[in-house]
């Protein structure tokens, strides 16, 4: 009995001993990072002698002078989201319903191709594929979006379908034998039920376009910055030295406060962040 008790004694304190330290790695590799942003985004003075003085400073002149940066963001981020809804739900309805019967898997294998392929092969592919006439769009911002979409399309797909599949379809042939058209039936049955799970696919895309760097890089005319770009041009560029991270940690904290506000009315409005809903 004592030794059973000793062996017991001796789990808790070795569960205590590995909570603590998972604990430890959390706040050391997670939370710490963190906080020396929120330290550089608002500090002054903040060098090798490590003299931390509250400012604005910095958050001021991302708005003022690098505001096209958050413009061309939210821009792409919602034209991405928009297209990611439309042609996700149209693809999952239809190959769920049986809609698109002979090239049902053909589609879906296509959607799901970029998961596989590296984002910087994407952005190639769409330099070398619109480069040249008929259709020329290296240059534009619409190559950025289209790049942006084919790399949220598998997961918004994904999620949609799911979403879709949780959902009795056979409601919609009860409505039609109530008179009413496939379309107003999708649209007044179908979407409300399937509303949450859309919201997150949504989101999921949005924030996807937020943070894309590898293909933006790779596809963005030199005039166009997002975010991430800007990000990397300030930490890269020799010019104003350490005041290049204050900079870099200003614009990082908007991206992440941007992500937190995202998340914040995704669970106002379904009940679950946009994490959780994916998962389902």
């Amino acid at each position: 009995m004592r030794n059973d008790k000793g062996k017991t004694a001796l789990r808790r304190v070795g569960m205590k001993i590995s909570d603590s330290v998972m604990t430890l790695f959390i706040v050391i590799f997670t939370m710490v990072p963190l906080a020396v942003i929120l330290l550089l985004a608002f500090g002054s003075n903040w060098g090798v002698s490590f003299r931390w003085g509250f400012t604005l400073e910095w958050i001021v002149k991302v708005l003022v002078h690098y505001k096209s940066a958050f413009l061309y963001s939210m821009i792409i981020a919602t034209i991405t989201m928009l297209l990611t809804l439309l042609f996700g739900t149209l693809a999952a309805y239809g190959i769920i319903t049986k809609k698109i019967r002979r090239a049902g898997m053909l589609l879906d294998a296509i959607i799901m191709l970029p998961l596989t392929i590296s984002h910087i092969v994407i952005g190639l592919a769409l330099i070398l594929t619109y480069n040249s006439p008929p259709i020329r769009l290296h240059g534009t911002i619409w190559i950025i979006i289209i790049g942006h979409f084919i790399v949220a399309m598998p997961i918004a797909y994904r999620t949609i379908s799911a979403t879709l599949e949780s959902i009795d379809l056979s409601l919609v042939e009860a409505a039609k034998g109530l008179g009413a058209s496939e379309a107003m039936a999708v649209y007044k049955v179908i979407m409300p039920l399937a509303l949450p799970g859309l919201i997150a696919c949504s989101m999921f895309s949005f924030i996807s376009s937020i943070g894309n760097y590898a293909l933006t890089l790779m596809v963005a005319p030199e005039r166009i910055k997002t975010l991430p770009l800007q990000l990397v041009a300030f930490i890269s560029s020799e010019v104003g030295a350490f005041n290049n991270f204050n900079l870099a940690a200003a614009l990082s904290l908007f991206i992440i406060v941007t992500i937190f506000v995202v998340d914040f009315v995704i669970k106002k409005i379904t009940g679950a962040s946009w994490q959780e809903k994916l998962s389902m």
